[in-house]
């Protein structure tokens, strides 16, 4: 689950550069688009990864309990 939130987190950072940065003649309704949904593939590799690092703090608070 870890790969997969970084590769969805840097897929994200990447299509949000291109519709950021790229000097591309598009309407304000697919720039629009791009941008959400580059927006959502990157929220949601850092929500993938928040769950991974609550998970192993969970699992290392168990192990110092016994």
């Amino acid at each position: 689950m870890k790969k997969l939130g970084y590769l969805l987190m840097f897929f994200g950072i990447v299509l949000l550069a291109v519709f950021l940065l790229a000097d591309l003649e598009m309407t304000f309704q697919f720039w629009l688009i791009g941008f959400l949904i580059s927006m959502l593939v990157s929220g949601a590799g850092i929500v993938l990864l928040i769950l991974d690092l609550w998970k192993a703090i969970k699992l290392e608070k168990a192990n110092k309990v016994k």
